[in-house]
């Protein structure tokens, strides 16, 4: 929630789903392998801080150019629920996200990849559902490029 004296601006909750070409096992674990140099799926344009508390708590920095002089900044809290869930709250200058992901075998090395957003602006200019669940999507899928490649590639879904 929102310090008291802020405002929630909208609301927006959105699912996505899609399914990727690799086994949930590695889905799941490539997924969750929450690193420093997390910042190569964003152009370079973010670097993180990762604390790993203890095997299922994760607390992640992202540290980004911000509008101004100053860089903007999220604090990710993430709870891992393995082989097959986990969840993460972000709180940012412009928003407060909660996300909770589940993935599930669909067949022979396919795996849906399910989740379920849910964001609270601050500020008053926010996209609309519409726009959100679009760049979730788009964010996503590729992640999945990458995902399947690093799978076909044979590399470990952790510490690659």
């Amino acid at each position: 929630m929102p310090e008291r004296g802020h405002r929630i601006y909208g609301t927006a909750t959105v699912r996505v789903s899609l399914v990727i070409h690799a086994p949930s096992r590695y889905v799941y674990e490539w997924c969750t392998d929450y690193r420093s140099d997390d910042g190569r799926f964003s152009n370079g344009r973010a670097s993180y801080r990762v604390i790993k508390i203890s095997p299922r708590r994760v607390v992640r920095i992202r540290v980004s150019r911000g509008s101004g002089r100053d860089p903007s900044i999220a604090v990710e809290l993430i709870g891992l629920n393995p082989p097959h869930s986990w969840h993460l709250d972000q709180i940012d200058q412009t928003d407060q996200q909660s996300l909770d992901y589940r993935v599930s075998a669909v067949g022979r090395a396919r795996t849906r990849l399910q989740l379920l957003s849910t964001e609270r602006w601050v500020t008053p200019e926010f996209p609309t559902r519409e726009a959100l669940r679009a760049q979730i999507a788009k964010t996503w899928a590729m992640f999945a490029v990458a995902l399947e490649a690093d799978y076909r590639a044979g590399r470990p879904a952790r510490g690659r």
